[in-house]
């Protein structure tokens, strides 16, 4: 979601969220929302402690991931989900807060894979990769 290709960092990242008790999907997807309201304009260097947009910077997203474990300057609002995130923000960044019931959807688009939507619909959690994933018919 981040645009990143460097898989080392990507791993890096992965491992820091598990070792500091952070689901990988809600970080993830905070990052690139603070990405994307940058971007729009809903959110100001100011608010991000001067720190660009930066598509694809690997060494950004590792820094925002520790970022968010500490609560540490724009991690506090990151540390919030992207529903949370984006009430706070205002400015028409809900319509960019992907969520069910509050939790980031995983890779599964419910707009191509409406089985998918159906799961996260009915799942306690809302956009559950694990309860509220339901196998569908193979996508090619």
């Amino acid at each position: 979601m981040c645009d990143l290709s460097d898989l080392n960092a990507i791993t890096k990242a992965n491992y820091l969220c598990n070792a500091l008790g952070l689901d990988t999907i809600s970080a993830g997807a905070s990052i690139c929302l603070r990405h994307g309201m940058l971007e729009k304009g809903a959110l100001d260097k100011d608010q991000t402690g001067g720190i660009e947009i930066n598509w694809g910077d690997a060494h950004l997203v590792i820094d925002l991931v520790e970022k968010i474990a500490y609560r540490q300057g724009v991690g506090d609002l990151l540390a919030e989900g992207t529903r949370l995130m984006a009430q706070r923000l205002g400015k028409g960044s809900e319509h960019y807060a992907m969520n069910v019931k509050g939790l980031e959807l995983p890779a599964y688009d419910p707009r191509a894979a409406k089985i998918c939507g159906l799961g996260y619909v009915t799942a306690n959690r809302g956009g559950d990769h694990i309860t509220g994933y339901v196998q569908g018919p193979d996508f090619h």
